[in-house]
């Protein structure tokens, strides 16, 4: 039976921030962002922060935070507590799929679905994963309305299971060899495909009805919500062009275009900086991100149409640094947000 918690909400009252600026946010040293997404009407800013122990005693938590996309006001927070981990969420970020007790072997490890707006959870079932498993991987659609769990079996395969949710009707199931190397993962894509992903050679996007494979991916690959678009950033470390940032069909893996950058051939870290993106919904306009550049693009042509300047959104002590930078947009392509360091912005795409 799946099980319903409540996680404690956190009031939070903050000034406002007129105009389009920095929101009521700052991001501490052991704060990261897992997650930033807007709100199907654009009018909230959602962001997952994962705080890291501070000492062997403690254990990661996740934090979601939500802001008025207007004002970049802060709305509330939510803490989910010890020993909780980001797996994945909606595109709209109002559902998020969580880990919870995985580092602690006397607790019920579970994966729960939150409402991230009111802490509302839950539990994905037991029978889902392997009894022994304590790392529990499940993803969710865009939507919301697939659930998938992933799992191993005795002969060497990986299985992800696509399962209708609330109703938890097994929807899909399929198979896949496992790799020689490198970590494994598996479940349901924004589109609600099968994908199974190795952290070095890429992954097969597959029909979940028959298997068939759709697009082979790389590692670092972003596909668009509704599952026509796939954007690959490079992965040089394992083979992956360093020269182009390709867009392919979702559908057939073909060739549509590629983003309007041009990567030296030699330099592998500015190949690596290309790292974070995000698709404006299915408005064809996709957000690159390398850590001291943020551009809009033409989907699927490449073709860039905007850039936001470093000083509009970089964290002065970030300049020159290898820090990540983490971006979202609305689905209709109008609003842009940029995390980089303990700066949160808000900007206008016209």
């Amino acid at each position: 039976m799946t099980r319903e918690r409540l996680f404690v909400l956190v009031a939070v009252v903050a000034a406002a921030v007129s105009g389009v600026a920095a929101c009521a946010s700052a991001q501490g040293p052991n704060l990261s962002t897992q997650d930033l997404s807007f709100s199907s009407d654009g009018h909230l800013l959602r962001e997952v922060q994962r705080e890291d122990p501070t000492s062997v005693t403690t254990f990661p938590r996740i934090h979601a935070i939500a802001y008025d996309a207007a004002s970049g006001e802060k709305i509330h927070a939510l803490d989910l507590g010890p020993d909780t981990q980001f797996l994945d969420a909606t595109a709209d970020g109002r559902t998020a799929v969580i880990l919870v007790n995985s580092n602690r072997p006397d607790q019920d490890v579970h994966v729960s679905l939150v409402d991230m707006d009111t802490g509302h959870a839950q539990d994905l079932p037991a029978n889902w994963f392997d009894a022994d498993d304590r790392d529990l991987e499940a993803q969710i659609s865009a939507d919301g309305r697939l659930v998938s769990a992933y799992t191993t079996s005795s002969t060497e395969n990986e299985i992800v299971t696509v399962y209708e949710w609330p109703g938890k009707k097994q929807v899909a199931r399929q198979t896949h060899g496992f790799p020689a190397g490198g970590i494994a993962s598996g479940g349901v894509t924004a589109d609600g495909k099968i994908e199974f992903m190795n952290n070095r050679t890429g992954g097969d996007v597959v029909d979940p009805r028959t298997g068939r494979l759709l697009v082979n991916v790389v590692p670092n690959s972003y596909r668009s919500v509704d599952g026509a678009w796939v954007v690959e950033f490079p992965n040089p470390d394992y083979g992956g062009s360093s020269k182009t940032i390709p867009i392919k069909s979702g559908l057939n893996g073909e060739l549509a275009g590629q983003l309007d950058i041009k990567i030296a051939s030699d330099d592998e870290e500015e190949a690596w900086g290309w790292a974070r993106g995000a698709f404006c919904g299915t408005s064809g306009r996709f957000i690159a991100a390398s850590k001291d550049t943020v551009k809009a693009f033409a989907i699927p042509s490449g073709k860039k149409i905007a850039e936001f300047p470093a000083k509009s959104w970089q964290e002065p002590a970030s300049a020159g640094s290898s820090n990540l930078v983490t971006v979202a947009c609305s689905l209709d392509g109008q609003r842009v947000a940029i995390r980089n360091g303990a700066r949160l912005t808000l900007h206008n795409l016209k």
